[in-house]
């Protein structure tokens, strides 16, 4: 069977929509590499708030957000015109001024570095901050009403739901212990979590055969303005999609900029 026709393909807001039905948390990510990012995925980001909002999503958590940012903002229902780094970027300021837009409630989670341990390795390092920031999510879900609904914005992988495996050039022997693995197994959440950066053109990563892919199923995207995804369970049979993530979205426009 034609890899385009193996399964059915679904609108991001479906996903959405699947996503809160499955679990009162969903996450979903960026693509970026330092101050470069694809700025599809941001796009698709305020997208998918209207149908987030239908169904009583009311918070989202974001990674690229600061506790003074984001308390200012919840007050004055405006981003900081002072704003840096991701902040500064226009489609994630028009992303975050829709959220505020509709009544929602900012919620930032980063790890408070002044806390850090002393004398930690490099991975050590890395999955303190993921803790933390999966003990951030947590603790605040649990300031709020049992059936409250959270959308967490993340950057790359952060939010996969297992162990990322070592790489095998990689001289240290600790793995990375990603923020969605540590949020399921601190909260006992399982949450829905969505990923956009299959098909993302990173710097210095050859994808040759996702473009083959591509190519073959872009009559169908075009179907859905270049962009749309899939269950994991319903994964074409050439797309290598884990347990990490519950659906993945696919796109023609995946450049970095």
């Amino acid at each position: 069977m034609d890899n385009s026709q193996a399964h059915p393909w679904r609108s991001v807001e479906e996903l959405v929509e699947i996503g809160f039905q499955r679990s009162r948390v969903v996450m979903m990510n960026e693509a970026h590499a330092g101050d470069l990012r694809c700025i599809r995925t941001r796009v698709i980001g305020q997208r998918i708030l209207p149908t987030a909002h239908k169904l009583g999503v009311r918070n989202i958590a974001m990674e690229a957000l600061d506790l003074p940012t984001s308390e200012e903002a919840n007050r004055t229902r405006r981003l900081s015109e002072l704003a840096g780094g991701y902040l500064a970027q226009p489609e994630m300021r028009a992303f975050i001024q829709l959220a505020l837009d509709l009544g929602w409630t900012l919620v930032p989670y980063e790890a408070d570095f002044s806390l850090e341990p002393p004398n930690l390795s490099r991975w050590s390092r890395i999955n303190w901050r993921e803790e933390m920031q999966a003990r951030n999510l947590i603790a605040y879900l649990h300031s709020m009403s049992g059936d409250t609904k959270l959308l967490v914005w993340c950057g790359n992988s952060h939010h996969a739901k297992i162990i990322i495996p070592r790489q095998p050039d990689d001289p240290e022997d600790e793995q990375w212990i990603s923020m969605g693995y540590q949020f399921r197994a601190l909260s006992s959440i399982d949450p829905f979590v969505i990923d956009q950066t299959q098909t993302v053109h990173f710097p210095a990563l050859a994808r040759s055969e996702m473009e083959e892919w591509l190519n073959e199923v872009a009559p169908q995207l075009t179907g859905f303005d270049g962009t749309a995804g899939f269950l994991a369970e319903d994964a074409p049979a050439c797309f290598h999609v884990s347990s990490a993530e519950d659906a993945c979205v696919v796109s023609l426009d995946n450049e970095m900029a």
